[in-house]
């Protein structure tokens, strides 16, 4: 299993048992959660198959930080810091993780250079992603938060349902409709919902971001 995630690839088979034998492997099912925000971290989490919701939650509301597909590393941060989960994770989907004990991991990253690259290269794309989360927080209403999620994520709006989009968006439903259909009516946008999503007037568009 560890050699089809992308970061093991190229290690040798005593590496990856090595790995095998710090290692546990978990089944979730479809709304179990995995983690809770403020829990702490003692293993690197490896998502082999499914779909993982990452959130945050506050007084606000709840806030989808991000969403994985497996084969993928989650919450890896955390981990390596050794600091409470700054987020919730959910199953979105029957979900098989694999779960690497912190210390040992580690020195196998002190021995490894290919795999410490590795690590900082999924580290650079979640504080990527954590900025994109950061600039949609900063939006002054809801419509500024649903334009820059179009400019920045579209595939969002081509392959999730609207209750998901509105989640990740930390928005109503219904406030998400009633934008989608003002942004379609100024032909500013093409949307059918889970089939097509294309930004008409990127210029038009970017005033409400």
């Amino acid at each position: 299993m560890l050699e089809t995630i992308e970061i093991f690839a190229h290690l040798t088979s005593p590496q990856l048992q090595r790995l095998e034998a710090i290692s546990l492997c978990r089944h979730y099912d479809e709304g179990e959660i995995i983690f809770y925000q403020g829990d702490q971290s003692e293993y690197f989490h490896f998502l082999l198959e499914g779909n993982v919701s990452v959130y945050k939650s506050n007084e606000a509301g709840t806030l989808e930080v991000h969403r994985f597909r497996g084969p993928s590393m989650f919450a890896e941060f955390a981990t390596l810091q050794a600091i409470p989960f700054p987020a919730s994770a959910e199953a979105l989907s029957l979900c098989i993780i694999l779960k690497l004990h912190r210390d040992p991991f580690l020195k196998l990253l002190h021995d490894d250079a290919g795999l410490s690259i590795a690590l900082i290269a999924s580290l650079m794309k979640k504080i990527n992603s954590l900025q994109r989360v950061n600039d949609q927080l900063s939006a002054p209403d809801a419509l500024a938060k649903i334009v820059r999620l179009m400019m920045d994520r579209p595939e969002v709006f081509r392959d999730l349902k609207g209750i998901e989009i509105a989640k990740i968006a930390g928005i109503t439903p219904e406030t998400l409709s009633r934008i989608i259909t003002r942004l379609k009516k100024e032909n500013l946008i093409l949307f059918q919902p889970r089939k097509t999503f294309e930004i008409l007037d990127a210029a038009a568009l970017q005033k409400y971001r």
